[in-house]
């Protein structure tokens, strides 16, 4: 029972969390402004009496789900994340900061991205075809990279279906990477409130979260590991990669190629 429980528990748990903070955050930008019971006007007032009328419990699960709803619209996936904040710090850095914001904020460990490199080499090389120049050879290299890459948000459901305890795995490593960078967001947007309209020095605050961040980021890349495993073990295939590798092996300028054998 516990097992069919954690995956519910997973979806609410992102969610619940961001919505409150920025719930707080929204409290302390304008919560002197808001009225009391007494000073309530007759578009205000109603929503006293009923909270009253409901009783603290039943207002406290009212404003929990209005929390949920909230962080429901704020969510962002840690991949959707990293694609909006890799292409602008590469344009404002230069140089080896470029290089190592690009490595920070790969979707892919070191290790992972060697194995794929690997494996991509050997399936091109497994087709009929054989580029005529170097420049050729590292042109078709590049775009079946590209293809693995671009396939692994497709690759969980085919996980799902190869095997079921690499996919629980996968999505609880997924779960915690969109808690942990959703979190940090969340509390860098509070951080920022409270320092406008407490102190500056709450911007200190957002140490802590900036290393949260890339822990969660790092916890992607631990999930994405367990996709490259299951793609050069042949567990699933990567099917643009696969459609990459037959366009390959059927190419026309094959037969009239000199280096085909």
């Amino acid at each position: 029972m516990l097992a069919s429980l954690l995956p519910g528990l997973r979806e609410l748990r992102t969610p619940l969390a961001i919505g409150y903070l920025y719930t707080l955050a929204l409290y302390v930008l304008i919560g002197d402004s808001i009225p009391t019971k007494a000073e309530a006007g007759q578009h205000i007032k109603p929503l006293y009496d009923v909270a009253h009328w409901l009783g603290k419990p039943t207002a406290l699960a009212a404003s929990a789900f209005l929390a949920y709803v909230m962080g429901c619209v704020l969510q962002v996936s840690t991949v959707t994340i990293i694609r909006w904040a890799q292409p602008p710090a590469k344009k404002l850095l230069r140089g080896g900061l470029a290089r190592h914001v690009g490595a920070l904020t790969s979707q892919l460990s070191r290790s992972a991205s060697d194995r794929l490199l690997q494996y991509r080499a050997q399936r091109i090389a497994s087709t009929k075809w054989r580029p005529p120049t170097d420049a050729d050879a590292n042109a078709a290299f590049d775009q079946g990279f590209d293809r693995l890459l671009r396939d692994l948000p497709q690759l969980p459901t085919r996980l799902y279906t190869a095997s079921k305890d690499m996919y629980g795995d996968y999505d609880r490593l997924m779960a915690e990477a969109d808690l942990r960078v959703n979190v940090g967001f969340a509390s860098t947007f509070l951080s920022c409130v409270i320092a406008t309209q407490v102190h500056v020095l709450w911007t200190l605050l957002s140490i802590p979260i900036l290393v949260l961040t890339y822990r969660g980021i790092a916890t992607l890349r631990k999930a994405n590991d367990i996709l490259v495993q299951a793609i050069v073990t042949d567990l699933v295939k990567a099917p643009s990669f696969e459609e990459y590798l037959s366009e390959l092996g059927v190419r026309p300028n094959d037969r009239s190629d000199p280096g085909y054998r």
